[in-house]
């Protein structure tokens, strides 16, 4: 299911407002779409201000401080910003994609001296979670230490990566083209190295703990560009392995929503 198909549903996709209060200074609304655009944000005055995907990520994450960015991959934080008295509204540049891990509600906390209400303007993305999420699943077997695998795999054409796992130690290197037209450079570069440009990268992921649920922050956009007035329906890949020793089988998964089937 693509936006189109979430027009078709029910949703409008207009612009809307959400407004949070200070009192509690913890909650959760239903006021945003399940995955959504953060475009701006007006409050009455200074505040730190942090949105959740889900209940349990406010709790793992509510005791760091301000100047951390130090936090799980199992936390889904979408926003965590700072609105002082010279920037009571604020735009997002580039805008902030959010989404929800739990039924419809984005966790929210808001730290601030007063009572206030905080007014986000947003514009949604995926309606409802009842159709259109699904699973890119990229298998190996028989992967030596130090080496990896490459190849294509299919994937709706536009689409954001909410979530990931892998079974095994593995980084994973997703590309907006075909596998083979990826420059050998890029291929053998290792995972603190930047990319060059024309490397076709769309992530980088290292799955250092397996079976863990890895909450992308932020959320990643994907796209084919093997043509750019249609694309097709598929990325490439790199599985390497990162472990000690042979990985017999490993499947890395993709949580997605898909944007353009």
């Amino acid at each position: 299911m693509g936006i189109f198909e979430q027009a078709v549903s029910g949703s409008d996709f207009r612009r809307k407002q959400v407004v949070l209060s200070s009192s509690p200074m913890s909650g959760s609304t239903t006021g945003f779409d399940t995955s959504y655009i953060l475009l701006g944000a007006t409050v009455q005055s200074p505040c730190r201000v942090r949105l959740y995907s889900d209940s349990a990520s406010l709790v793992d994450d509510a005791n760091r401080a301000s100047s951390s960015f130090a936090f799980s991959s199992t936390v889904g934080l979408v926003l965590d910003t700072e609105l002082d008295a010279s920037n009571l509204s604020f735009t997002f540049d580039p805008p902030v994609i959010g989404t929800t891990f739990a039924g419809s509600q984005t966790w929210y906390h808001i730290s601030s001296s007063t009572a206030q209400s905080l007014t986000f303007t947003s514009y949604p993305i995926e309606f409802s979670t009842s159709a259109g999420r699904s699973v890119i699943n990229i298998s190996g077997s028989n992967i030596v230490t130090g080496s990896f695998l490459q190849g294509n795999t299919y994937s709706p054409r536009s689409f954001i990566i909410l979530s990931g796992s892998s079974t095994q130690p593995i980084r994973l290197r997703l590309y907006s083209r075909d596998i083979a037209t990826v420059p050998i450079i890029e291929k053998i570069r290792s995972f603190a190295t930047e990319p060059s440009t024309g490397s076709s990268l769309i992530a980088d992921i290292s799955f250092d703990t397996p079976s863990i649920q890895n909450k992308f922050v932020p959320i990643l956009e994907a796209y084919n560009l093997t043509t750019y007035n249609s694309g097709s329906n598929f990325v490439g890949y790199i599985l390497d392995n990162i472990s000690a020793s042979t990985i017999a089988d490993v499947t890395a998964s993709l949580h997605i929503y898909s944007t353009e089937d």
